[in-house]
């Protein structure tokens, strides 16, 4: 992670702190286009690190909006709760075969940039992983727990 903080300050991103291994990285720039600082730090990972990893970036209020307007209220489904970040729109737009793969315990709410999955038997044994809304829905994503999303919100507003 502080590999990750070095190459965001050669970039000239303002403030660069990681969060927890997990690749999360909050920054100030003066560039406002997510697409292009998703470009630019994907090419100083594979140019410094040789590593070849897609990048999501979001607008600390295109992330607080998709946190705030999570539909799944109830504290007990929260504490299981998995929000999966969409790079791109999907490119399907049928999904039933996704909801075949919920548990009885799981619920998911697919929307047009996110995904809220309840992963009432754990994440690490549900069907409904990042890989798989990958796949079926032919995007990138990074999913976290909800937990987790609630604190980077909380970093983020105080950079």
């Amino acid at each position: 992670m502080d590999v990750l903080k070095q190459l965001a300050t050669k970039l000239n991103f303002v403030q660069a702190q990681t969060y927890i291994q997990s690749g999360n990285l909050l920054f100030r720039s003066e560039e406002t286009d997510t697409t292009k600082l998703s470009l630019q730090l994907q090419q100083a990972i594979h140019t410094e690190l040789g590593l070849l990893v897609p990048v999501l970036t979001l607008a600390v209020s295109t992330f607080q909006n998709l946190i705030d307007q999570c539909p799944i209220t109830l504290e007990e489904e929260q504490a299981q709760l998995y929000v999966t970040f969409f790079g791109s729109f999907p490119k399907r737009q049928d999904s039933s075969d996704i909801f075949e793969k919920l548990s009885p315990k799981e619920r998911l709410i697919l929307c047009d940039s996110v995904a809220y999955l309840v992963a009432g038997n754990g994440y690490g044994n549900t069907k409904i992983t990042n890989a798989f809304l990958e796949k079926k829905l032919q995007i990138t994503a990074t999913t976290r727990n909800y937990k987790t999303c609630k604190k980077l919100v909380e970093l983020a507003r105080n950079l």
